[in-house]
């Protein structure tokens, strides 16, 4: 969406991000309600659109969850 908008990472730096911060949001690291709150709020975006499409349901179960024959 950063670079959609056309913003570098160093251009967060004006929205109060830091650069390493940017850096490890977009690596997917955990944030937290407010940063999650603070994204949407530079990308003029809800949250629900934000998260819409992050999560993928496994074709799989996990293997802790395959039953064993």
């Amino acid at each position: 969406m950063r670079q959609e908008r056309g913003h570098s990472q160093e251009d967060m730096l004006s929205f109060g991000f830091s650069t390493r911060h940017w850096q490890q949001i977009e690596a997917g690291r955990p944030i937290t309600l407010t940063t999650l709150l603070r994204v949407c709020d530079v990308f003029e975006v809800t949250p629900e659109k934000l998260l819409r499409g992050l999560y993928v349901v496994p074709t799989h179960p996990p293997d802790d969850l395959r039953q064993t024959k």
